[in-house]
């Protein structure tokens, strides 16, 4: 094929999309596509600029006053997120942090809203984990979407509409 003829380009598969919910943690080798939506609710991206290699958390609380172990809980759900991306190869010092969620969708009565909890946790786990933070949509009062391709660490982000969004929906997708 000669400059004339252009250049052939062969269509790649798009990428295997995978939904997390609530305390759920996915990393793998693979490069997908994470969606979450979130709000009071947090999600962490990690991704190793190395690698090529991401995962994702979504956490409800940033820990469990009885010390529960689930990943449901912030400070469990980082640890695991970065261990299961240190099992697939990745090094710390290789590792990133892109921070969403987050929102104070419920009246919390003159004190700390669990959004505002959560993003606390999470930025002081990844400070304590010495993971530098590259990106942080977090606060305000309006849910979130979040599309994570674990591949090149891209992270698409959209506000959800007020009124759209509610906090207790039943498919439990919402944070």
């Amino acid at each position: 094929m000669n400059a004339s003829e252009g250049v052939l380009v062969r269509p790649q598969a798009p990428l295997r999309q995978v939904s997390i919910m609530q305390g759920d943690i996915h990393c793998r080798a693979e490069p997908r596509i994470l969606l979450t939506v979130l709000g009071s609710c947090v999600a962490v991206c990690l991704w190793d600029r190395a690698l090529g290699i991401g995962g994702m958390n979504h956490f409800v609380l940033p820990s469990d006053p009885r010390g529960e172990k689930n990943p449901r809980y912030g400070d469990v759900a980082i640890d695991e997120l970065q261990a299961g991306l240190l099992r697939l190869g990745c090094r710390v010092a290789d590792l990133q942090a892109k921070v969403f969620g987050g929102a104070a969708v419920l009246a919390s009565a003159g004190r700390e809203s669990v959004g505002t909890s959560n993003v606390r946790l999470a930025l002081a786990r990844l400070q304590d984990l010495r993971i530098p933070v590259t990106a942080q949509r977090t606060g305000g009062t309006l849910g979130q979407q979040i599309r994570f391709n674990t591949g090149t660490g891209e992270v698409f982000f959209r506000h959800i509409p007020q009124g759209t969004f509610s906090p207790l929906a039943a498919d439990g997708l919402h944070g």
